[in-house]
């Protein structure tokens, strides 16, 4: 007999789905760091990003334990206060400050192709949630190319203030570029802190950025860095702290968006400043990053899926749960996604284009705690009234 062509199969046929893929957890922190090792180990390659994770890595730094360049001493102080992913981008030093700074700025070498100083932080395998060159990070060419780096790849920077006193970091300030720059991901640092070298058999400067760097490391990404103990043994500029009082230096310092080292009742050294140089809390700054990068990753697995009613639903049930994760841990009090109304118009989506919209919170630091002390006749009533029974 002829075949038939409508017959599938005389049995069973067994179809599987997978639920959609969890988004994970927010990434921890990742150090990503520019500067000078002239010492260097032959397994370190200039201008190319090195993980280091271990003080033994660090080592090879400078293996001749000369404590030479830049980078030795500010990993070594990261790493004594949390073991993070540090990648260091090595860079020669020149023959003058400028040529120094010009290789730190760096860019693409035009016969290689080679990325080069700054930019080359951009490939490092785990992308930097934080970044910085001490040591030259003060000079607005640096600054710019750091502001810029980290607008691209979603991290904050830590800048070294100039070396002059509060009015002239005042100044500074008012000096470097605004939020549509990338300035908003800036958190400015005022002194140098010291700390001990084994070579120098006492203290010594180092970059103000450097401890701050560790500071931030230490904490979630949405939280803030103020107000963290450091190991700093002294300060190259001293800094008036008193956490009664409006008038300070330091709080003049924190009201144009720059940090610095104080004295607290904390005992040694504190870290003082939440904000970045253009007034923005530096831990929203951490969330909102740390928010985009999360977003990237997942929608990478998604693309060229065709855009059907189930997939659609699918996605804003996936980042929904994700974000009530967020909220169960306290990463944020809430938050919630769904399709823009307005902008899914029939025009986007034969385009290829469709719009969700994520609304969140966010928790702000403890900046500032007001006690209102109020003495009550009422209370004194009460209590002569017990007595006199």
């Amino acid at each position: 007999m002829a075949e038939v062509t409508n017959f599938e199969h005389n049995g069973v046929t067994i179809e599987t789905t997978e639920s959609p893929e969890a988004m994970g957890g927010l990434s921890d922190n990742v150090v990503g760091l520019v500067g000078t090792a002239p010492n260097a180990g032959l397994g370190i390659p200039l201008n190319s990003p090195f993980r280091i994770n271990t003080d033994t890595l660090a080592g090879l730094l400078d293996p001749t334990g000369a404590e030479a360049g830049t980078l030795y001493l500010v990993v070594k102080n990261i790493l004594k206060v949390v073991k993070c992913p540090i990648y260091v981008v090595v860079v020669e030093k020149g023959a003058t400050a400028a040529d120094t700074i010009n290789n730190v700025i760096g860019g693409v070498d035009a016969e290689s192709g080679q990325v080069l100083g700054i930019p080359a932080l951009a490939n490092a395998p785990e992308v930097p949630t934080i970044i910085g060159a001490p040591g030259f990070s003060s000079e607005q060419s640096v600054h710019s190319e750091l502001a810029s780096l980290a607008k691209r790849i979603f991290c904050r920077v830590v800048l070294d203030g100039k070396d002059v006193p509060v009015a002239g970091q005042v100044l500074n300030s008012q000096a470097i570029g605004g939020a549509e720059l990338g300035y908003d991901r800036c958190y400015v640092v005022h002194q140098m802190p010291a700390v001990y070298s084994k070579v120098a058999k006492g203290n010594v400067f180092l970059p103000p950025s450097s401890l701050a760097i560790a500071a931030l490391a230490s904490v979630k990404q949405w939280e803030s860095p103020g107000n963290q103990v450091t190991y700093a043994a002294d300060v190259s500029r001293t800094v008036e702290y008193n956490i009664l009082d409006k008038s300070t230096e330091g709080d003049l310092l924190n009201k144009y968006g720059v940090s610095y080292y104080a004295r607290t009742s904390l005992g040694g050294f504190s870290l003082i400043g939440n904000r970045s140089i253009t007034g923005k809390f530096i831990s929203y700054v951490g969330l909102e990053d740390a928010l985009a990068r999360k977003l990237v990753g997942a929608a990478q697995k998604v693309m060229a899926r065709n855009l059907t009613y189930s997939f659609m639903k699918q996605e804003v049930e996936r980042i929904d749960a994700w974000l009530q994760t967020l909220v169960a841990d306290e990463t944020i009090p809430g938050g919630s996604v769904y399709l823009h109304p307005e902008l899914n118009s029939v025009e986007a989506y034969k385009n290829g284009t469709w719009y969700l919209v994520i609304d969140y919170g966010r928790y702000a630091p403890n900046e500032h705690m007001i006690y209102q002390l109020n003495a009550s006749d009422a209370i004194i009533e009460e209590f002569l009234t017990e007595v006199l029974k």
